[in-house]
């Protein structure tokens, strides 16, 4: 009882208007960036390790499970640590998990067994769903209504970050030292930089003496609705709105688009182009720079292009992300400009919209006693999918394998298909959630029309 009352947030400190203490924010949002950029690279390192872990003796279908495990494990741990995070300190959960991904990664770096992959693995996921939540729960509480849109884009770079260093730092790895260097160390790095983040980020201002974000900005109608919420009555909101739900639905076939492509397009681009495993990790990497830019502008683009109809935004940047993704399949080999141009739109496209599905969309509708309910919720059907994708997409290529003159050869016909159609259910079901905004805003001016 004592260990788990040390993860809960702390009580209210006499009130201080400390300004440094304030600015001190900037130096959690930084770790937070730089930490939870080291989660991705010790989560997207099996997309960059397939071929040559088929070439030691793993199967494609292996290699799906042993991806869809960590994303179950993802899924169901995001959810839980979303409610969770809405209570703790996010200061002792979120550095924690890089702590024990790292480990599992290091042991990772020393297994060649399928079944003790597929474990660790799984178990590398549950400590990787103790990142996201609860970061977003930080951010909601350090920054008012009205800000954390644009914080959220900013701290969105963090998983770019990561993503781009795994694509190429682990693929010059696994080329000078073996596949298993790849897993080994950036295990070793995050162990260190699990105590960075845990000395640098920080409770809820409250827990300082601090006045709520709302409250600080003068956001006064946001701090009542607060007030009058318990926690609990905020995440039974989150359960019961169905746009919300709707959110999660599409969410779920982002999942199965975004890591399609982070976990076989890779080996997609060696198979089907031509590609060695450096340049096609290098050409993935447009992915998660250009993502990151989106994530950036993302915030801006929606309340000055689109006047902060962030449904609009998403269903505008999911249709650019179609296009990339059909550019993608679509090319023909020896054209590597277009595979680049085409991953840098699917890159663009998907950073935008992974602010808005993967969070803000939900998070915008919920209070700020809910955010992590909000953000577990989307965040179970959204690594649902993800980990649907990588049984399907191991199972069709097995099933697509053909051996030619000793050489094995690989049909992505169907494997496309499944892409570019998650893309477009995807941005189909965000239709709905455009009346969602107007119908919260005829509650607020008018309570009697609350049911």
């Amino acid at each position: 009882m004592n260990l788990l009352k040390w993860f809960l947030s702390g009580d209210p400190k006499p009130r201080i208007q400390d300004e440094a203490v304030v600015k001190k924010m900037w130096q959690g949002m930084t770790a937070m960036i730089v930490g939870y950029g080291m989660y991705y690279i010790l989560k997207l390192t099996l997309g960059v390790a397939k071929k040559p872990m088929i070439d030691a003796g793993f199967t494609a279908s292996q290699l799906g499970l042993i991806g869809a495990g960590l994303l179950i494990a993802y899924a169901i741990g995001k959810c839980l640590h979303g409610f969770i995070a809405d209570r703790c300190n996010v200061k002792k959960i979120v550095p924690l998990g890089l702590l024990g991904c790292a480990i599992v990664n290091v042991i990772l770096g020393f297994t060649p067994y399928f079944y003790v992959f597929l474990v660790l693995w799984f178990v590398n996921g549950w400590f990787q769903s103790m990142g996201s939540a609860p970061c977003i729960v930080s951010i909601t509480q350090w920054f008012s209504k009205s800000e954390v849109a644009t914080q959220y884009g900013i701290f969105s770079i963090a998983h770019y970050i990561g993503e781009g260093a795994t694509f190429i730092i682990s693929a010059m790895l696994i080329v000078h030292f073996g596949w298993q260097s790849a897993f080994l160390y950036p295990g070793l790095v995050c162990l260190l930089m699990a105590y960075v983040m845990y000395k640098f980020m920080y409770d809820r201002p409250e827990a300082y003496g601090l006045p709520s974000a709302n409250e600080y900005k003068g956001e006064l109608n946001e701090e009542k609705k607060e007030k009058i919420k318990s926690t609990k009555e905020a995440q039974i909101e989150v359960i019961k709105n169905p746009y919300i739900w709707l959110i999660a639905l599409s969410a779920a076939f982002m999942g199965i688009a975004r890591y399609s492509v982070n976990s076989w397009g890779v080996i997609f681009l060696q198979e089907c182009k031509s590609y060695d495993l450096v340049a096609a990790g290098s050409v993935l990497a447009i992915t998660p720079l250009m993502g990151g830019l989106g994530s950036f502008v993302s915030g801006f683009v929606s309340d000055k292009v689109f006047k902060s109809n962030h449904s609009l935004t998403t269903i505008v940047f999911g249709l650019i992300m179609l296009v990339g993704i059909l550019g993608l399949c679509f090319t023909p080999p020896g054209h590597p400009w277009l595979d680049i141009a085409s991953v840098a739109v699917f890159g663009f496209g998907l950073g935008v919209i992974l602010c808005f599905i993967g969070g803000m969309l939900a998070v915008d509708l919920s209070s700020q006693k809910g955010a992590g309910a909000a953000m577990g919720t989307v965040g179970l059907l959204a690594y649902a999918g993800a980990a649907i994708q990588d049984v399907v997409n191991g199972w069709m290529m097995d099933l697509a394998k053909t051996v030619v003159n000793g050489k094995v050869i690989y049909n992505f016909d169907n494997i496309m298909l499944f892409w570019i159609g998650s893309v477009v259910i995807m941005v189909t079901l965000i239709v709905p959630t455009l009346w969602a905004k107007k119908k919260d805003k005829e509650v607020l001016e008018n309570p009697s029309c609350e049911k």
